[in-house]
């Protein structure tokens, strides 16, 4: 059975979707070693403005200081694959985070993730994840 380019271009994309749930999911829970293992070991975290994090040490160490205080949740949408082949893929997502306070939900700021990705270990892995945020 041969492969085709939409059964290629329907791989890569789950595997690019279920990457950046898997950051968004581990971000919202604090778990710093987990979202740092979501990258290549010289993978880069920017965040526009803010910081800028290379290698997995760096990622891990830098999200710490984001760790959760309380409830909050990233939510990711709209993820567009802008390139890809059977190695590498780039991808945007528009993102809203929430927090929950005293008078419920909130919404904290809206961005956009530009992403790169690489297929390593068996799995897709951010090469470079840029975060802007909009005002």
């Amino acid at each position: 059975m041969s492969t085709t380019s939409a059964d290629t271009e329907a791989s890569v994309a789950a595997g690019v979707h279920c990457a950046i749930a898997a950051y968004a999911q581990a971000l919202d829970a604090g778990r710093t070693d987990d979202l740092a293992g979501l990258f290549v070991p010289d993978g880069v975290a920017e965040m526009a403005g803010l910081a800028t994090f290379e290698g997995r040490d760096a990622i891990r160490e830098g999200f710490a200081g984001f760790a959760p205080t309380g409830p909050q949740l990233h939510l990711v949408a709209n993820t567009v694959l802008t390139s890809y082949t059977e190695e590498e893929a780039t991808a945007v997502s528009d993102l809203a985070f929430f927090q929950r306070g005293a008078s419920g939900w909130t919404v904290q700021l809206v961005g956009r993730y530009d992403d790169t990705l690489l297929r390593h270990d068996g799995g897709w892995k951010f090469r470079r994840r840029v975060t802007t945020f909009r005002s």
